[in-house]
């Protein structure tokens, strides 16, 4: 498997992107995004979609240079409306717009659709949390990806929605949470297929609703479904996968997921709150710091070095591949490689 530097493959996404009709700028903020998701330790989310999107825009699911437009609003609150370009994109743009409002109304929320895959939900709310904000954003596919059985039932009914927030501290680097309402996201079991490997007991339920370790499982038909995350207490993920469902979808245009919808992609809701509002950013950061420190203070459980917070290991992981590279798996890099040559872009 090579070992590319995040500078190597944000260059080649990005001319591939631009071969086929993305403006520098977006293309920009994309690949930017997915290389991200690799330094922070999240392969399942970065450059292996770079085809994914690729197929999008050849397929015209992705309108490349597509206008974002606020279709409705108040001081604290708007409707984005995607128009169908590019999901990370989108989201930036409504983080943003969340942020600004937040800025002049203490608070700012954001619903979007018409919205494409976002990629990971992780690489937003940090974008409030650098300007002194709290960041929160969780998602829906309102049909267009349909992969987790409810608890106590057989079948891919429910997205596996995601849920993200961010914090500033004094430590570092922000907390970050970035969590998936199955007990992993699809991504990592395509990743484990990818690479051969089996995945972990009571990550994925066969057609019959049986237990599996075997990922093909995931993409063969019958294919199986994602469990709620919780095991034997699965009815925490399943409920938390309704309720951000009916928060992203409901309050936005794309509406609740459904079987066999019209019109796919990620409905979105966004929030970024002033902190300043409630109390002196130094104040709230130091607090923070405190808390971290708490929670590390804890003696390592059998089998852990250390205790770490959400945004921690993101953050080592993030250092250390800035300096060794990002190994990408061969598969990926293959087709990267095949649409690099039949687009003219150098690899």
């Amino acid at each position: 498997m090579p070992i590319l530097s995040a500078e190597e493959l944000r260059r080649i996404g990005q001319e591939l992107y631009q071969r086929l009709g993305a403006s520098p700028e977006e293309a920009t903020t994309v690949v930017d995004l997915l290389v991200e998701s690799n330094l922070a330790g999240h392969d399942s989310h970065g450059v292996r979609r770079l085809l994914q999107y690729v197929a999008g825009i050849r397929s015209g699911k992705i309108v490349p240079k597509a206008k974002v437009e606020i279709e409705m609003e108040t001081a604290a609150t708007a409707v984005l409306k995607g128009n169908w370009g590019f999901g990370h994109v989108t989201a930036v743009e409504a983080m943003k717009t969340a942020i600004q409002k937040a800025k002049e109304a203490s608070i700012g929320i954001v619903t979007v659709y018409q919205c494409n895959h976002v990629g990971r939900l992780g690489g937003y709310p940090p974008m409030a949390a650098c300007q002194g904000m709290v960041g929160i954003m969780s998602n829906n596919g309102h049909g267009s990806d349909l992969s987790m059985s409810p608890w106590g039932g057989v079948g891919r009914i429910l997205p596996a929605n995601c849920l993200a927030m961010a914090f500033p501290s004094d430590h570092e680097f922000p907390v970050a949470l970035d969590l998936t309402t199955a007990v992993a996201a699809g991504g990592k079991v395509r990743l484990a297929l990818e690479r051969g490997e089996q995945i972990p007991e009571g990550w994925l339920s066969d057609a019959e609703g049986g237990s599996t370790t075997d990922p093909a499982v995931y993409v063969t038909d019958p294919r199986g479904s994602l469990l709620p995350f919780g095991g034997t207490v699965g009815h925490k993920g399943s409920g938390l996968a309704v309720v951000l469902d009916i928060l992203s979808g409901a309050l936005s245009p794309a509406g609740c997921s459904r079987m066999n919808a019209e019109v796919t992609g990620n409905a979105l809701f966004v929030q970024a709150i002033q902190i300043e509002s409630f109390k002196p950013l130094e104040e709230f950061k130091a607090e923070v710091g405190q808390f971290i420190n708490h929670v590390k203070s804890a003696a390592p459980a059998p089998g852990f070095d250390e205790v770490m917070v959400p945004g921690e290991r993101s953050y080592r992981t993030r250092k250390h591949r800035l300096e060794e590279g990002i190994l990408v798996e061969d598969a990926t890099w293959e087709q990267i490689c095949a649409a690099a040559r039949d687009l003219g872009v150098k690899v």
